[in-house]
């Protein structure tokens, strides 16, 4: 079967939290634009298509520096809890 387009491979990063999560729901709305096109108009059909069509996805996600974050907050939040005790 001849394809009318070459499949397209997206690939994106993100730096920030907020930025992760446009990424994450731009790459949702690019899906579901992509099944609007392969089934137009009818909604149950394109719910069944969800089920079945493939799709390749692969998510790599570094926390580190989220983590650091929380903990350094922690270690903060520590510190003026015991200095408030002492006071």
């Amino acid at each position: 079967m001849r394809q009318e387009f070459e499949p397209p491979h997206y690939t994106w990063s993100a730096s920030t939290a907020e930025e992760a999560k446009t990424t994450l729901r731009a790459a949702a709305d690019l899906i579901d634009a992509h099944l609007a096109t392969l089934v137009p108009g009818d909604r149950l059909q394109r719910h069944q298509a969800k089920a079945s069509t493939p799709l390749t996805l692969t998510v790599s996600m570094d926390l580190s520096g989220l983590i650091e974050k929380i903990n350094t907050q922690r270690t903060i939040d520590g510190l003026e809890a015991s200095l408030g005790d002492s006071a």
